[in-house]
């Protein structure tokens, strides 16, 4: 029996001496949860230029920080965002908050449709 014990501490002491990196991938996406909310981040948004750019304008403008959920849109949306735009618009040619609000709303529910394991 001590033949045992001793030979799984010199195993241990093998181990110990060796450490493993216990680092994550940077291409790994990273699960926070905020609130009670689970949010994947990409890390490699986090090194986007563009991203930087609006991080940068959010910082600038603190106040106004709620119309960065236009660039948002435009990246998001890509060509598609004038088609969405004309879409929405109401009888007098405007787009209103709460049409745009609705719109974004099944926007995300039909993205999770889409993309179930993103």
């Amino acid at each position: 029996m001590s033949r045992n014990r001793s030979h799984r501490n010199t195993n241990a002491n093998q181990i110990a001496s060796h450490p493993q990196d216990h680092k994550q991938s940077k291409n790994t996406v990273r699960r926070v949860n905020v609130r009670g909310i689970d949010i994947g981040i990409d890390p490699k948004v986090l090194d986007d230029w563009e991203f930087m750019e609006s991080l940068y304008d959010l910082q600038a403008d603190p106040k106004g920080n709620a119309l960065q959920i236009i660039p948002f849109l435009r990246r998001l949306l890509g060509d598609s965002y004038d088609k969405v735009k004309n879409g929405l618009r109401g009888a007098d040619g405007r787009i209103d908050g709460e049409t745009m609000g609705t719109f974004l709303t099944e926007l995300f529910e039909e993205m999770g449709k889409a993309f179930p394991n993103s």
